[in-house]
Formats: C-alpha cells, sequence, structure tokens
C-alpha cells in the first residue's frame, strides 16, 4: 500500500474527480466515492483535506469491505452553498448521519483522522443506530483538554504556541500561507516543509485553504469523558509514536474515556500517519474490522 500513496504524490485533483459520484442531503450536495461490497466502512477527511486524502487505502479496503469516503460541506473544490456561516461540527456531523441513511449504508465502521475525531463521536452521540464501530488516528477534541491535569494543560498551552506564525498568516488574510505553516506546525516539519510533503497532498491541502479561516472562528463541541463513556460501539484509537503532546492526550482521555475503546501506536509517525504509514494503518484497520 505504501506504493500507492507513492504513485500518488504525482497525480493532480482531476485524477480523483474521475471515481465520483454525488449524493444530496440536507440541502447540499456531496461528492462522495463508494466501491467494493462488504461491511460499509467510511472514511472522513480531517481538516483542510476531502475524500482525495484517503485515496491510498481504497483499493485495499474495497478488495474486502465496501469502501466509502465523501468531501465534507464547504471542502474540496465545489463552489460553497453559502457564506460559510454553518461551518461547524455540528453541521459536519449531521451531514454525515444524513449521507449514511441516504446511502442506506448502516450501522457503518467510520475512520478518522484529526478533526473528523471530533466529528464521528458529535454523530455517535446523536445517531448510535447508525455505528457498528470506530477507528480514529489522533483524533482532535479540544473539550477532553479541560478534563486533564492543570501541569498537562499548561505544558499543552506551552506546545501549541508553534501555531503562533500561521495564525499572524491568518490575520493577514492570506489563507493559503496559513495553511502551509499550520502543516509545517501540526508535522513538526521545519520552516520551508510543507514544499516537501507529497505532491498529491499539497494540492489536497491547497485546494481547501479556504477552510481554514472558518475553522479557526468555529466553537468546537463541548464532548466530554461522560459523553464518551456512553459510545457502546467497540474503537480503536491509535496515535503515532512520536505524537505531540496535544494528540497524545486526547488519544490516550478518549481511551480511557470510551469503555469498548483500545489504544495502539503506529511507530515512526507523528500526526502525518495516515499518509506517512499507509501500511501500517490499513493493517490496523483491517485488523480492527476482522475482530469485530
Amino acid at each position: 500500500m505504501l506504493s500507492a500513496a507513492v504513485a500518488l504524490a504525482g497525480q493532480s485533483s482531476s485524477v480523483f474527480a474521475q471515481q465520483t459520484s454525488t449524493v444530496e442531503v440536507n440541502g447540499v450536495t456531496l461528492r462522495y466515492v463508494d466501491e467494493g461490497e462488504g461491511k460499509p466502512v467510511i472514511f472522513v477527511p480531517a481538516a483542510i483535506a476531502d475524500h482525495r486524502g484517503w485515496e491510498p487505502y481504497r483499493v485495499t479496503i474495497a478488495r474486502e469491505h465496501r469502501f466509502i469516503t465523501y468531501t465534507q460541506r464547504y471542502f474540496g473544490t465545489e463552489p460553497w452553498p453559502d457564506d460559510g456561516e454553518q461551518f461547524s461540527s455540528e453541521t459536519h456531523a449531521a451531514d454525515l448521519a444524513a449521507f449514511i441513511e441516504a446511502l442506506d449504508a448502516g450501522p457503518v465502521y467510520l475512520v478518522t483522522w484529526s478533526y473528523s475525531g471530533q466529528i464521528v463521536p458529535l454523530m455517535a452521540l446523536e445517531h448510535p443506530e447508525l455505528v457498528r464501530g470506530m477507528v480514529h488516528y489522533e483524533p482532535f477534541v479540544p473539550s477532553l483538554v479541560a478534563e486533564l491535569p492543570e501541569e498537562r494543560q499548561a505544558a499543552i498551552a506551552e506546545e501549541r504556541k508553534k501555531y503562533g506564525p500561521a495564525m499572524e498568516a491568518l490575520e493577514a488574510d492570506d489563507a493559503e500561507q496559513a495553511t502551509k505553516l499550520f502543516i509545517e506546525a501540526v508535522f513538526q516539519r521545519p520552516p520551508g516543509g510543507f514544499e516537501q510533503e507529497p505532491d498529491y497532498m499539497r494540492t489536497i491541502w491547497l485546494d481547501n485553504a479556504r477552510t481554514v479561516p472558518p475553522q479557526m472562528n468555529m466553537t468546537p463541541p463541548a464532548i466530554t469523558c461522560e459523553d464518551l463513556a456512553t459510545l457502546e460501539q467497540p474503537t480503536l484509537i491509535l496515535k503515532g509514536e512520536h505524537a505531540d503532546i496535544y494528540f497524545e492526550s486526547v488519544a490516550d482521555i478518549m481511551a480511557q474515556c470510551q469503555p469498548q475503546a483500545e489504544l495502539g501506536v503506529i511507530p515512526g509517525v507523528n500526526h502525518d500517519g495516515t499518509f506517512n504509514a499507509v501500511e501500517d494503518f490499513t493493517a490496523a484497520i483491517l485488523d480492527f474490522l476482522a475482530e469485530h
């Protein structure tokens, strides 16, 4: 599977568009990929990304299961349905539930990365009947930080100062530069490191740069440990061996809160594990599906 990611590195966004269908949910049109038969597994995109980010997983997952991924409202290259006033986790969670119902696919397994790691639990809390199981890679759930010890919270606050340059670029209305700086910060890259990322991922991130301002302005959902404790679906939570203190902490606390959750580590990577450790992440997903 690593070769699939490498092969994509030189491809443009037009290659991915040839594989998509569309569906109407909640008054908007969502673009999606649906391939294979068997257990339905929906790959929910991270922030500053769309369905194309999961392309390296399609062939292998679809050999044994029904691989589904989609582009969330406001993401991708399509025109926005409005000025972004409904950009929120709640909107994306409601759209996901409607998407599952429109495809008549539930209950489904859901795979997340970062931002989608808050969308899926939010949706699962409202619609548990639609969810059979979940796999999260380094979920981004800011509300859980408040439940950590004060010393840990202080360490996270100090570490997150690395996003300062990206926020300055946003204040200067330069969404593209902000995107590059956010990518360098979240993946622990040196200055200019964005240009060394895989071509296909850089294309996806820059195509979605316009989502950065509304995402930074939205209020994250108040998901608590008590909420997560009500989720009874089997859940695998993964973090990279070199995860920063924020993502490590959130992964740890989610695993502690959910009664049916297990925690795992993907070696040699940080938040970039979904595209720099494709083989390992694919294997973890397939093992989880086989077990549950």
